[in-house]
């Protein structure tokens, strides 16, 4: 599996995923779980912040080449940096459908639907999250790889390209955790004060820690190997 046939995989699964939870209340005579459809525009939307910020870079280095002007290059690195600071945020979102696997949107039928159905919906959509996930990190990687000659990588470059990774992936896990178990959102962060209150209160808890360490550690791996599974770390092996 190369590059193409990751983001071909990633195109697939999103749209089977949004095609089944539009068709569910079609067939089953049920109302949409608006909480899962929202859930799903922020698992694509780290996607767009990334392509924006890149195309922006690759914008402002053009006309800072083609017309001579150095001081632009300083501002696409800002703006860079700053675009770079928003998606790692709202990165956690791209990995939240993992936690839709809990079905709890049946106890909002009115009718029953089939629990194959249900089954192989909420499947789609944490496996989608997963993979939104792994293309977000695959994307970063590429981006700072066209800084350098990929033909002249080193082990050291493999291995910090795949540290780099998992850097990511525990990024996204917390993100995960604050997400589902603190209930925090990404623009929480605006509000610093709340944030870290809500924080001291969860964490204050004798067992919270410990709880939290083993979400972290169980989690981190299971997307690891899920990393590891797509090859992603061999696609930029010559």
């Amino acid at each position: 599996m190369k590059f193409g046939t990751l983001f071909l995989g990633v195109l697939l699964l999103n749209l089977f995923a949004l095609v089944m939870i539009k068709l569910r209340p079609k067939l089953f005579k049920v109302k949409v779980f608006k909480p899962m459809l929202w859930n799903f525009k922020l698992s694509i939307l780290p996607f767009f912040i990334l392509l924006a910020n890149v195309l922006v870079l690759v914008a402002l280095a053009y006309l800072s080449a083609s017309l001579g002007v150095k001081h632009l290059m300083i501002v696409a690195y800002v703006v860079f940096f700053v675009g770079l600071l928003i998606w790692l945020v709202f990165l956690p979102n791209s990995g939240y459908l993992i936690t839709e696997l809990n079905l709890t949107h049946r106890e909002n039928d009115e009718k029953e639907v089939p629990i194959w159905y249900d089954i192989v919906s909420t499947l789609a959509f944490a496996l989608s999250g997963i993979i939104n996930a792994l293309a977000n990190i695959v994307i970063i990687q590429l981006s700072f790889l066209v800084f350098f000659d990929p033909q002249g990588l080193t082990t050291l470059d493999y291995a910090a390209l795949f540290f780099s990774g998992l850097g990511l992936i525990l990024m996204i896990v917390v993100g995960i955790y604050l997400g589902r178990v603190v209930r925090l959102n990404s623009w929480d962060i605006l509000h610093l004060r709340s944030f870290f209150g809500k924080l001291k209160k969860h964490f204050s808890g004798r067992e919270c820690f410990g709880r939290f360490v083993l979400y972290i550690v169980a989690n981190t791996t299971f997307f690891l190997i899920m990393y590891v599974v797509l090859g992603i770390p061999f696609y930029f092996m010559a």
